[in-house]
């Protein structure tokens, strides 16, 4: 008998799906955006890490959507790297599918 039931749609059923959606989404764009502007810039991520107090394991979690940023190393790091607000902008505009 075929199992005609599609995980995703009965997962965008729960409750929270929304909310956790949202969550990974931002977590995703932090990363990218992190990525691209370190790697612009030149820097490794042990560098990086070394500039804003951290560790390059820590740094690479963030790059990988793995954890979620504190504000105080999320600003550590945007001040690093030279973040505009164009770079807030694309990270939170994005998200919100605009």
């Amino acid at each position: 008998m075929k199992n005609d039931i599609d995980p995703m749609i009965e997962i965008r059923k729960h409750k929270d799906y929304k909310k956790y959606a949202e969550e990974a989404d931002i977590k995703i764009r932090i990363a990218e955006e992190v990525y691209r502007v370190r790697i612009k810039k030149g820097l490794s991520q042990q560098e990086l890490a070394k500039i804003v107090g951290t560790t390059q394991k820590v740094l690479s979690n963030i790059e990988n959507g793995d954890v979620n940023v504190g504000t105080i190393l999320l600003y550590k790091i945007s001040i690093a790297l030279g973040f505009t607000s164009n770079n807030f902008v694309r990270i939170y505009k994005c998200a919100a599918g605009a």
